[in-house]
């Protein structure tokens, strides 16, 4: 068996951005590798999924170290006062007031993202563990980008094979970086150029993100470079004869997901209003339900909509509640803007949508995640911003539910490949495939 140390900031009890590498993690010991976890210590937080560590296999080896990054810092403040952070409020680390500072500070002073303050204990860990004990590979994954600069320190120290996965783009992300002067930028493109080049071989967890490496470094190999989507467990889904109870008076549409940066539902709510006011009879039949907090200018766009009586907002589920809500769903709905960057969006929640067997309501723009839907050919398509486009695809949707009640999705032959167990055996693949070369 060979062994991987996996450097990944979000990791169990962490509810954010895991189940891709949790996800190889469970599956990679079939496939001939080890993992072993370095990640940052948790702190109590409402979006924790304690749950979601029954998926990491009996006896592999996590160690956690400390980080002076802000959010975890404003938790364990919090905490220490008495207040909700370290109570497990669902208010999260960054008040309204405090939205505007943190901003600006992950635009001037955090580098290469407001993880920065985990990486010299990250880096200290990696290096103690790799010289005291034998590894095959190295893992990181972003984001943050932070985890690819530990494994630039680390991994080289030791000469050790590396892989690096990006599960969003680093250069040209406006959702996660705004670079505040063109010698920020400068700077985030060689933190990028570093971690590229010094990578056995970089994975992007979309094909749009693969060519924009491709086109930035044409003076490395192109297949240096490759795709592994993000995914779904299949065992995570109930069977399709054991439903979620759902109303069928009512036609629900679901979102699962945090509401963040460029990311707004007020181009949705503007076409529910606009569906509603030329056919009021569907009030009585529409229900949208959004799993996850919802900030302004977001809440006030619903009110202002006219939709908040027919609206639930609820907290943060469990992954495996969120799971059940997704099937019990009339439609799911996706949304993406069309701001720059956006075209690489193809997130894990697009997998699980498809495999809840729900129609998807896909308000995205012209790239990955408007491809997949494309390559499903299930539910509607519309831009996030086309007002009418969205309308008329919720009209549609409606009508349908009308004549043939309640669509459950017969088995997709597009689906299999998108099994996390099929995505692990790929990535181990590319395991193999760095280590046999610096053993050769």
């Amino acid at each position: 068996m060979r062994r991987v140390l996996m450097i990944c900031y979000d990791f169990p009890p962490s509810s954010v951005g895991i189940w891709r590498t949790l996800k190889f993690c469970r599956y990679m010991g079939e496939f001939g590798w080890e993992p072993s976890i370095l990640t940052v210590k948790p702190v109590r937080s409402a979006r924790h999924d304690w749950g979601a560590m029954e998926e990491v296999p009996s006896g592999t080896e996590i160690r956690r170290t400390e980080s002076l990054d802000p959010q975890r810092l404003a938790w364990v403040v919090s905490g220490l006062r008495g207040g909700g952070g370290g109570g497990g409020s669902t208010k999260g680390p960054t008040s309204a007031r405090g939205r505007p500072v943190m901003e600006l500070l992950r635009r001037w002073v955090f580098l290469p993202d407001q993880s920065m303050g985990w990486i010299p204990f990250a880096t200290l860990a990696a290096r103690r563990w790799l010289r005291r004990e034998q590894f095959d590979a190295v893992y990181t994954t972003s984001f943050p980008h932070s985890a690819h600069v530990v494994g630039s320190l680390a991994a080289g120290d030791g000469n050790l094979p590396w892989l690096a996965d990006f599960r969003d783009i680093w250069i040209g992300n406006a959702d996660l970086i705004r670079p505040a002067t063109p010698l920020h930028h400068a700077l985030h493109r060689r933190l990028e150029s570093r971690v590229v080049h010094r990578a056995s071989k970089v994975l992007s967890a979309t094909e749009p993100i693969t060519r924009d490496f491709i086109s930035r470094y044409p003076q490395l190999d192109s297949e240096k470079f490759q795709t592994l989507t993000n995914g779904f467990d299949p065992a995570d889904f109930p069977p399709m004869d054991i439903q979620p109870p759902h109303d069928p008076g009512r036609f629900t549409i679901t979102y699962a997901g945090t509401l963040f940066g460029t990311r707004s539902p007020i181009g949705f709510f503007r076409g529910v209003r606009l569906l509603l006011k030329k056919e009021p009879r569907w009030r009585g039949v529409l229900r949208l339900r959004f799993l996850g907090s919802m900030i302004e200018p977001h809440r006030n766009a619903l009110h202002k909509a006219g939709l908040a009586d027919i609206t639930t907002v609820e907290n943060y589920l469990p992954h495996e509640d969120a799971i059940r809500a997704m099937c019990a769903a009339d439609a799911l709905l996706l949304l993406v803007s069309s701001a720059p960057g956006n075209h690489i969006m193809l997130t894990q929640k697009v997998f699980e949508y498809a495999a809840a067997r729900r129609p998807i309501l896909g308000l995205v723009p012209e790239g990955a995640a408007r491809d997949f839907l494309r390559e499903l050919n299930e539910g509607e398509v519309a831009a996030a911003e086309d007002v009418r486009g969205i309308a008329r695809a919720i009209r549609k949707m409606l009508l349908k539910w009308e004549r043939e009640g309640r669509v459950n999705l017969p088995e997709n032959p597009v689906l299999p490949r998108y099994h996390r167990r099929e995505l692990t055996r790929r990535f181990c693949g590319y395991l193999d495939e760095i280590t046999d070369r610096s053993a050769r």
